[in-house]
């Protein structure tokens, strides 16, 4: 594995288990509204359950799709070197639980 692909295998797996350890006090309702950590969305600051309920449910979200960053990262080391250039675009999955986020939040 050249030193490259290292780096992007190391450094998918490292945001991973960031965004996770980021994740994790949102998703058990450690963080009370603020303006500056957890998921950012006008219904958030409407009430104090609606806080709770959008980032647990954010956070669960980023969780998974954090695994799969995780995943990607580990495989990457597997993968002929050739095959890894769209391997760059991972982080981008990223997006998917920022979306699935803010259509949650139009269902409350």
């Amino acid at each position: 594995m050249d030193g490259e692909s290292m780096l992007f295998a190391l450094s998918n797996i490292v945001i991973g288990c960031v965004i996770i350890a980021l994740c994790i006090p949102l998703r058990k309702n450690k963080i009370r509204m603020n303006c500056w950590y957890g998921m950012r969305f006008r219904k958030s600051f409407e009430s104090d359950e609606h806080w709770y309920e959008i980032n647990s449910y954010g956070a669960g979200r980023m969780i998974w799709w954090s695994i799969v960053l995780i995943i990607i990262g580990l495989l990457t080391f597997f993968i002929p070197p050739g095959s890894r250039a769209i391997l760059r675009f991972a982080p981008l999955i990223l997006i998917i639980p920022a979306i699935e986020t803010w259509i949650f939040t139009k269902k409350l």
